[in-house]
């Protein structure tokens, strides 16, 4: 194996191989270093064919092929050698420019290649015509989009990271501002455009619908009929706005509204699934959503739609026949724990949740239809029936009713989920016996949860200090017995009678991917807090916000959910480069994950150096159709 020290080109060379036939098959192979056991291989560039067969075209093919192969080295050693550039000597005293910035960010390449496949370059460009303006309204959503992926910030930010993104954009700082009212007004229209990429393109799933509701929070201390004084996410009484988010089965993004931070959840759900019904076209879909929206009136809204519902049902506070029902040993059959269940983080009013991977086996087919005898307590068990369910429903005339409406009530026991609450019940008794040795030290966002497990701990409500009396505070034990019968217990109801009941399982722990959206949104998107005043701007903020959760998670799909998404945006943030020469940059990041980007998006991330040429190369491949 011969490598040419100067140019790095490994010589090809002719390869006679002889094959179980006894026939010599020739080909031009090049030698190279497997990358990870580190011995030498050999890889085939050209199939030449069998020799008794060329023998009838070529005199001599041995002969004839060896010299090609060496023409074919000493062709590519002088492209090599032809794209070699002198840097010269450097001048160790040399000072930089005034205001010389020459780091520039090629991470929104994968990103640029998702927006360009969805079309809403060509959804934009299309508005635009109609408007008298004289900047891009596509360069200022791509600018914004790849910004708030990369470098997440306000719009003064933004306009920082355009001049270091690898690519021009025609829009200044006050076109950024001025573009928002646009945007605002393409809102509707422009998630159905995206929708119909994605169904045409990615192959949409809507049979499945994930849905939640969040708020995020506003620095602005105005107070309007938008923004209402709320509780978010960081347990403060900031102005907030209530977003509502649907996903489909692969957890992409479908649709999202905003509202009132004092509308309640219930009231808010069913106009953001009718307005999706009616733009998406969508025939019937099974809604999947915690507790929160379980109510009458969605309930029945849903079943007048010929749609399905899988919720969760509280079994704490629930009717004592249904408890009676989940406490019953009789009825339950054994089961395989699914491998990774995400529950509720019953602790917290946030949006977490707590991931538990068992190594356990799958089950068979048959397993469903096992009945366990005798039952025990640390075995994965689950039970349904069909129960006529009454609920209150708001009828034609404004008044409430309770009516019966026949559902399938799925009740399982985990062992996970059991071992999950008992060590949160432990954590929380922790803070309970030190609050005990020194009661005056009770602080309210500290103990809340605490304070269940103690009895004669009494506290003014209105400064929330504690009020020392005769009764002294101890730990209140059945209390503690009372909220330890609940733990492994989960309680869903399903409009879904022939749906598998592992499946009704699996699709309802599935919600946890909305919960991790919203969760990007906020930590990587910096989708909060919002600085923006007037109604249309914050429109247009979360638009950009939704498009790039969009175009991410499409990237995650790409890569077939191998890394996570919070991994992936901190790998293309620092895939970076350095200005050497006017028209010569360095790479100075290079990374597995890096690697694999390229190659699910068709651009390769592997080269050190990059003239502006083959950058501006890279970015008109990203624009490609295909």
């Amino acid at each position: 194996m011969v490598c040419n020290v100067l140019t790095g080109v490994r010589d090809m060379f002719l390869k006679k191989t002889r094959q179980s036939s006894g026939r010599i098959l020739l080909t031009i192979a090049r030698g190279y270093r497997d990358p990870v056991t580190k011995k030498s291989r050999q890889k085939t560039v050209v199939n030449l064919g069998y020799l008794d067969e060329l023998l009838k075209q070529y005199e001599d093919p041995i002969a004839h092929f060896e010299q090609v192969a060496k023409e074919m080295t000493e062709a590519e050693k002088k492209e090599k050698k032809a794209r070699r550039i002198d840097l010269g000597t450097i001048d160790l005293d040399e000072e930089l420019d005034p205001d010389e910035d020459s780091l520039r960010m090629l991470g929104f390449l994968p990103f640029s290649r998702i927006y360009h496949e969805l079309e809403i370059d060509r959804f934009l460009v299309n508005r635009q015509r109609s408007q008298k303006i004289d900047y891009s309204l596509n360069d200022v959503m791509q600018l914004l989009v790849y910004s708030r992926l990369l470098t997440p910030g306000t719009k003064l930010q933004d306009n920082l990271t355009r001049n270091r993104l690898g690519r021009s954009f025609r829009c200044d700082e006050y076109d950024l501002y001025r573009a928002l009212g646009f945007f605002a007004s393409y809102r509707e229209a422009l998630t159905q455009h995206v929708h119909e990429s994605l169904r045409m393109q990615y192959g949409r799933k809507s049979n499945v619908v994930y849905c939640a509701l969040t708020g995020y929070c506003f620095e602005n201390d105005r107070e309007d009929e938008f923004r209402r004084r709320g509780c978010c996410s960081h347990n403060t009484c900031n102005r907030i706005v209530q977003m509502g988010l649907l996903l489909d089965e692969d957890a992409i993004p479908m649709t999202y509204a905003l509202h009132e931070a004092n509308s309640s959840d219930v009231s808010t759900l069913m106009p953001l699934i009718q307005d999706m019904r009616n733009n998406y076209d969508i025939e019937r879909m099974v809604l999947v959503a915690d507790k929160t929206l379980n109510s009458g009136d969605n309930v029945a809204c849903l079943l007048a739609k010929a749609d399905g519902f899988i919720f969760s049902q509280k079994i704490r506070g629930a009717t004592e026949e249904f408890q009676n029902y989940v406490f019953d040993p009789s009825g339950y059959r054994t089961l395989q724990e699914p491998e990774q269940l995400c529950f509720p983080d019953t602790e917290s009013s946030g949006l977490e949740k707590k991931t538990i991977e068992e190594e356990t086996a799958k089950a068979s087919p048959n397993d469903e239809e096992k009945d366990s005898s005798p039952q025990k307590e640390d075995v994965f068990r689950v039970k349904s029936r069909p129960y006529p369910q009454t609920f209150w429903v708001t009828l034609s005339d404004d008044k409430k009713r309770q009516i019966p409406v026949n559902v399938r009530q799925i009740v399982y026991y985990s062992p996970s989920y059991a071992s999950l609450q008992r060590q949160r019940r432990e954590e929380t008794l922790n803070k309970a016996r030190q609050l005990l040795q020194n009661p005056s030290l009770y602080d309210p966002g500290e103990h809340f949860g605490a304070r269940r497990f103690i009895k004669n701990l009494s506290i003014d409500e209105k400064t929330g200090a504690y009020i020392k009396t005769k009764s002294r505070p101890v730990l209140d034990i059945e209390a503690i017995e009372e909220d330890a019968k609940y733990d492994g217990y989960c309680a869903l109801i399903t409009s879904e009678e022939k749906m598998p009941v592992t499946e009704v399982i699996r699709q309802y722990h599935e919600l946890w991917q909305i919960d991790r959206s919203f969760r990007i949104s906020k930590s990587q998107l910096i989708t909060e807090p919002i600085f923006l005043s007037r109604e249309q701007r914050m429109e247009a903020h979360f638009l950009v916000c939704f498009l790039s959760l969009l175009i991410l998670r499409l990237l995650s799909l790409k890569m077939q959910n191998k890394y996570s998404q919070e991994q992936m945006i901190h790998e293309l943030q620092k895939m970076n480069s350095i200005q050497l020469q006017e028209n010569l940059m360095k790479r100075i990041y290079r990374s597995k994950i890096l690697d694999e980007i390229g190659e699910a998006v068709c651009l390769d991330f592997t080269k050190r150096y990059l003239t502006y040429g083959e950058l501006r190369s890279m970015v008109a491949k990203t624009k490609k159709r295909t």
